[in-house]
């Protein structure tokens, strides 16, 4: 029989376009200070960026009723469970999804950079810098990684940040633990256990003073930019303007 994954690899004009505007259109409307991420330097001479390598990243989950949520299940079907590890027919598929995802990360970049242009200017630059300033002449989608993680409850993909008091020595491990395990069986709310369980003596939490969840860790879909970061002196901008 075959795989499931090959509808898509083997249909790549009709789902690179579909993915393409998927993410395209995920990153416009669901990028925020929580889900982006960024590392790059800036010459202190030339206003030019140093690096060219991947310096920006979007990461998120999948909605059940996206293209892209359907492929990610294809490329972790039970389908593939037979194929051995290190084989040739490993080999092939491997290369196959790495063509297919380059496909869509070209489609990205050559397709669709004014609206990538758009939310990094609004998201990572805050709106301070205008194009005559900060151009983003170069956004390139360097690579896409996926990853199923439907089988992790939902709260172990949550950092817990923790207060305790002064000099206190607590064991984190435990705390949170037991906090993730009792959501998952309640549905109840971080702060509220954590108030239950404080008033009813629990020694794991005598010397805590706060529970609050902090950013998601465990995402499903990374994607990787490089973006030319690069700030035009104001002689260039004045030069310009009169051309």
């Amino acid at each position: 029989m075959k795989k499931k994954i090959y509808k898509f690899i083997n249909n790549d004009s009709k789902y690179v376009p579909l993915i393409a505007n998927e993410l395209v259109n995920t990153f416009k409307k669901e990028a925020n200070q929580e889900n982006v991420d960024y590392s790059f330097t800036i010459d202190g001479e030339t206003k030019q960026i140093k690096e060219n390598n991947a310096n920006t990243y979007f990461f998120f989950d999948t909605t059940e009723d996206s293209i892209l949520h359907k492929f990610k299940k294809a490329l972790f079907d039970e389908d593939l469970k037979n194929i051995e590890e290190d084989s040739k027919e490993e080999e092939i598929l491997m290369n196959n999804v790495r063509s297919f995802l380059m496909k869509i990360c070209n489609l990205m970049t050559k397709k669709h950079k004014k609206s990538l242009q758009e939310t990094i200017r609004k998201i990572i630059l805050g709106g301070k810098y205008n194009e005559k300033t900060v151009p983003l002449n170069c956004i390139e989608v360097v690579s896409i990684d996926i990853a199923d993680y439907s089988s992790i409850l939902e709260s172990y993909k949550y950092l817990l940040r923790i207060g305790k008091e002064t000099g206190a020595e607590i064991n984190t491990d435990e705390v949170i633990k037991f906090i993730q395990d009792r959501q998952e069986k309640t549905g109840m709310g971080i702060n509220d256990i954590f108030i239950i369980e404080k008033k009813a003596g629990n020694p794991l939490f005598t010397e805590v003073i706060s529970v609050e969840q902090a950013r998601k860790f465990l995402n499903e879909i990374y994607i990787y930019f490089y973006v030319d970061y690069s700030i035009k002196t104001e002689k260039e901008v004045e030069s310009e303007s009169k051309i």
